[in-house]
């Protein structure tokens, strides 16, 4: 299955998956100017780069809330439900938690067809299910760029959530995901394929839940986590840096990423990319030997992308194995927190 034809949903869409957010730069001036909300039960979720929000219920109990939509990133209207409803549901797997229900979010034409709309549904439903949540309502409005997500609602203890801000010095980071979709939709869009099955593979990698992963990384008293979307590994990685206090070491011969596709970093990352790049050129520092290129992939948007998870460095290796053992073969280590300039990235 390829990512899209010339005439499809793809071609409706100026940017598609989670290239089509809007840049982190734009976005964390405009929240700045929301007023915070001042209750002690709204525990996690106002601070910048957090993946979803968190209430507390009780001393046992937090309800954690998400929303998450985007434009077509492939034309099979089945198979773009699944990936969407794979992304949404991955900012509550992020903190560790434990979906439940669901709302759909969709934006599309009638004109379409009915069946057209119907597939996205189905392939949202049937990886909502997956997650063992249910769907229990939506929205929907007539727009001619078709768009379609999920609102989601979890569940976590309070005290055993896992946040973008617990990373330590000296800790090992994780990636559970290749990255570079963006680069692939991309070139898709302009009909070009790379030679063999590396499309494919990434459009499995999108409508895989990050369920397992997850669930392993709590097991593993995981640090810190976030999901890797349409701000790209650097972009997120940014974010769990600040929040955290640390500086992030990566290692890019180290990071999974979808083969064939450095040579096309540059050109297929315009727009989310760049906007990515822009938002971590500051704080980035890179070593002798990494080209413009490699530092582009790393800041290609993903769609329903791995999580990025830190952990103490004695239990990095056992997360990795446990994981590939549960059949993730591209979980790696790719770098090392360290204490620096918070917010800061190096890559070598």
């Amino acid at each position: 299955m390829r990512f899209g034809k010339k005439k499809g949903l793809t071609a409706l869409a100026k940017a598609g998956g989670c290239g089509s957010k809007i840049g982190p730069e734009d976005l964390r001036e405009a929240l700045g100017r929301m007023p915070a909300f001042d209750d002690k039960n709204f525990i996690y979720g106002q601070g910048s780069g957090d993946d979803a929000g968190v209430y507390k219920i009780s001393d046992e109990l937090a309800i954690v809330q998400s929303v998450d939509f985007f434009t077509p990133i492939v034309d099979d209207p089945y198979t773009f439900g699944k990936i969407s409803a794979a992304n949404a549901l991955s900012d509550i797997y992020a903190l560790g938690a434990k979906p439940i229900s669901a709302l759909n979010i969709i934006g599309i034409s009638c004109a379409l067809g009915i069946d057209v709309i119907g597939e996205i549904l189905r392939g949202g439903a049937e990886t909502v299910a997956e997650a063992n949540a249910v769907i229990v309502g939506g929205h929907s409005v007539d727009d001619s760029e078709p768009k379609y997500g999920l609102a989601v609602t979890g569940v976590v203890h309070p005290e055993k959530m896992i946040t973008n801000r617990g990373a330590n010095p000296g800790d090992a980071i994780v990636l559970t995901k290749k990255i570079g979709t963006g680069i692939l939709s991309n070139l898709a869009k302009a009909s070009k394929q790379i030679s063999g099955n590396v499309h494919d593979e990434a459009i499995e990698s999108m409508k895989r839940l990050n369920r397992t992963s997850a669930e392993t990384m709590v097991e593993f008293n995981a640090t810190a986590c976030t999901d890797v979307t349409g701000y790209g590994l650097l972009g997120h990685a940014r974010n769990l840096a600040e929040a955290s206090n640390v500086c992030l070491s990566i290692k890019y011969s180290d990071v999974p990423k979808f083969d064939g596709i450095e040579p096309f970093a540059i050109k297929a990352t315009k727009g989310g990319g760049e906007r990515n790049f822009s938002w971590v050129k500051d704080r980035l520092t890179t070593g002798n030997g990494i080209s413009n290129e490699q530092v582009m992939l790393l800041c290609d948007a993903q769609t329903s992308g791995g999580l990025l998870v830190t952990l103490s460095s004695d239990m990095a290796e056992r997360f990795v194995e446990e994981l590939k053992a549960k059949g993730n073969r591209v979980a790696a280590i790719i770098g090392r927190v360290k204490a620096g300039a918070p917010g800061t990235i190096a890559v070598y």
